[in-house]
């Protein structure tokens, strides 16, 4: 059912579920091969998203109808998609949403009895309606209220508190805007703005980024602007990263974990005379790193190369770089507005293992920075674990660092706390972000 969107929405979401793979990878991956039309892989998307947004809200919905039932994960994901439309699309007419979903079953199913297990279902939850949601402050009512696994609930109101938890866990289940950093030594951002009106695109400023811009939505990738360098797209959160590195003329940069390379490029548009190291621990990845490069014109300031940033020291000698970044690999925590997938694929012990791996790569670099030179580590999580815990224990190990306040724009003043810089999804509807900078002082 190649052209059939709401197949397709299950397609993707069994995919994305089962092989724990992520949204936007999956739904460009079938509309690539599908045949489709515009309106409809619009709708094809919003399920999609909006099932992995809402998915323990509907299973709460569907589960009186399937208790003691066993149905298989596709068949379950279809219903999902189904209750879905029907709660939260108010222009499908629901008898294409059954009459779709039945078609589905008999199409995909290996007897006839799937379709009228689907049809009772439905018939069932159209009679009774949507059921009332927990109420209170319970970390089990927020967590079905607002989809999302209660360890993590928990976690966040321990770090957080009840009422900032509410607000971020509200925040994060809205549609997110897209961002782009413009590539200043083109273009000016308000230059930016009118050409991209001209094809229709409603560009803002950023609130926290003077070289970000802001959209409801869209498809920038297929203008002229991004196939001449003019910008790139980019969180407006992850634009803080490359003014921490408080970058001076000539200086050599080390970008460790650089993949796809929007930082690196953000470093590179920020040196005169400097270079930029950018390695990723898999090979492709580092053809990304290029690709952007190239079409934003730093290929002369960039090189790259496929290594895993804990076997960095093995590869450079002590003192090779005025500055390094460490954008470390993190649980994601702070994307979940824009990959809702990941609230459900973490898990608590997760959070432990990712800060061992950043307390090795933060080890392997330190002797790599030059004396009075910067380390800066960024992760892309709100979870304390992985940042200030991080922290603590890397200047307990390393009494030759200390903290520096993180360079920042002065809207982001509230963010920063004993010098470092953390901005939670709730704060101005960005990713969630951490910074800290280090300075090497003997």
């Amino acid at each position: 059912m190649k052209d059939n969107p709401r197949a397709l929405a299950v397609e993707a979401l069994t995919r994305i579920l089962k092989n724990k793979a992520y949204s936007n990878i999956e739904i460009n991956n079938i509309l690539k091969r599908s045949d489709v039309s515009n309106v409809d892989s619009r709708l094809m998307t919003n399920i999609v998203y909006g099932v992995l947004q809402h998915k323990m809200i509907l299973e709460y919905q569907l589960e009186p109808y399937i208790a003691g039932k066993k149905v298989e994960d596709w068949v379950n994901i279809l219903l999902l998609t189904a209750i879905y439309q029907i709660q939260y699309l108010d222009k499908v007419p629901e008898h294409a949403i059954f009459n779709e979903s039945v078609e589905i079953a008999k199409a995909n199913g290996k007897n006839d009895g799937l379709g009228n297990f689907v049809t009772a279902v439905l018939r069932n939850y159209q009679r009774h309606g949507f059921r009332d949601l927990p109420k209170g402050n319970s970390e089990h009512s927020m967590s079905i209220r607002y989809s999302t696994p209660q360890w993590l609930v928990e976690l966040m109101v321990k770090q957080q508190g009840v009422h900032k938890t509410k607000s971020i866990l509200q925040s994060i289940n809205q549609p997110s805007h897209i961002s782009i950093r413009v590539n200043t030594n083109k273009i000016t951002p308000e230059e930016l703005t009118a050409r991209l009106a001209e094809s229709g695109f409603e560009m803002k400023p950023s609130q926290i980024s003077s070289v970000g811009l802001t959209c409801p939505s869209g498809n920038l990738i297929e203008t002229d602007e991004f196939r001449e360098g003019l910008f790139t797209i980019q969180d407006e959160s992850s634009m803080m990263v490359a003014p921490a590195l408080d970058l001076q003329d000539g200086d050599q940069v080390l970008d460790s974990c650089a993949a796809p390379g929007g930082k690196t490029t953000h470093i590179a548009s920020l040196l005169t005379n400097g270079s930029v190291m950018a390695l990723d621990i898999h090979k492709p990845k580092t053809k990304l790193i290029q690709e952007n490069s190239h079409r934003l014109g730093y290929e002369d300031i960039i090189r790259t190369k496929a290594l895993d940033a804990r076997k960095a020291k093995d590869q450079f000698d002590p003192e090779s770089f005025d500055k390094i970044l460490v954008d470390a690999p993190c649980s994601g925590l702070g994307l979940i507005r824009r990959k809702p997938e990941l609230r459900y694929f973490r898990q608590p012990e997760d959070l432990l293992n990712l800060q061992k791996i950043q307390l090795q790569i933060l080890d392997s670099l330190k002797d790599l920075v030059k004396v009075n030179g910067m380390l800066v580590f960024s992760t892309c999580t709100f979870d304390a674990e992985e940042n200030e815990d991080v922290v603590m224990k890397f200047l307990a190990d390393h009494d030759n660092y200390e903290v520096v306040p993180v360079k920042h724009e002065n809207v982001l003043d509230k963010n920063v706390h004993d010098g470092v810089l953390k901005l939670l999804p709730d704060d101005y509807f960005t990713d969630g972000f951490f910074v800290a900078a280090f300075r090497r002082k003997k």
